[in-house]
């Protein structure tokens, strides 16, 4: 039987070392952003967006979201991780890139930028653009910690740049395992566990609400306080680029994403699961 390479890669102190440095030379490359303590309106409405996988992503359902989002104009959307595959600088693809042979990492890319462009067309001009690598933009950091990275050129773009998220003004955080934006007293991260109770993991690990992707699953977990939310994903859960996980585990895969409502600064979080045919409501409307 052949084995399922992991996601998670062992390396050295050496490696581990340079991989630090090279994200903290990409953080201080970018505009430096100050993090104000926020005031928020009664009934702030913010759109979470995970893992989308350009150029991998549910295209009818991403039309219909960008629709949702056109309908109620939000105070801001967070885009939490993995917008981009990066499906050629996977490791564990390796085996599986000749079923892909045509794509490239410059396709990716500009996969992704067309995303953040119609994700531009319905967003009001002021609104809050939050932007979180997840475990897929990281494969950038961890090409360009190989030695043989010069082999793609001027391909090889730090996903900050390919996505001009800059030009757009996203906040950007780039340490998937660590990083999050709260929105209220939620706090909006990519999500690092995948245990059959992820929602529950998430929660007790970061001992307040929580909200994430990163499994491809719709989970909620409560205690009296606080609540944990696995949102699901905004990809094509049947395309073959994810053929390399087991079938059994991706038929817990949903597509779903989520809103976020803020009052007296306590966010009131609603996971928006999209039903057989790609259906979702929102506001009352089926889209």
């Amino acid at each position: 039987m052949k084995k399922i390479k992991s996601e998670v890669t062992r390396l050295t102190q050496e490696e581990k070392y340079l991989l630090a440095k090279m994200r903290q030379m990409s953080a201080e490359s970018e505009p430096k952003v100050i993090y104000q303590d926020r005031t928020y309106n009664e009934g702030d409405l913010y759109f979470i967006l995970p893992d989308a996988h350009y150029p991998m992503e549910n295209k009818p359902l991403m039309k219909k979201v960008f629709k949702c989002i056109k309908d109620n104009p939000p105070k801001g959307v967070c885009i939490s991780g993995d917008w981009l595959d990066l499906f050629t600088l996977g490791s564990y693809n390796a085996d599986s890139l000749g079923m892909l042979r045509d794509i490239t990492l410059t396709e990716e890319y500009e996969a992704g930028l067309k995303g953040i462009k119609d994700l531009e067309k319905v967003l009001p001009k002021d609104a809050r653009r939050m932007f979180l690598f997840g475990n897929h933009e990281d494969r950038y950091f961890r090409e360009m910690n190989k030695r043989d990275n010069g082999k793609y050129g001027t391909e090889l773009k730090n996903p900050i740049d390919a996505l001009k998220l800059n030009k757009y003004g996203y906040e950007v955080l780039t340490n998937w395992k660590d990083d999050y934006f709260m929105i209220g007293d939620l706090a909006v991260t990519h999500g690092v566990y995948c245990n059959i109770h992820t929602a529950a993991k998430h929660l007790q690990a970061h001992g307040g609400n929580i909200m994430f992707g990163h499994t491809h699953r719709i989970q909620t977990h409560f205690t009296k306080h606080h609540g944990g939310f696995n949102i699901g994903c905004l990809a094509d859960i049947d395309h073959k680029a994810f053929t390399y996980m087991p079938r059994m585990q991706r038929e817990n895969w949903s597509n779903g994403f989520a809103a976020v409502r803020v009052v007296n600064g306590k966010a009131y979080a609603e996971t928006i699961p999209v039903r057989s045919g790609g259906i979702f409501t929102f506001n009352g409307k089926m889209y």
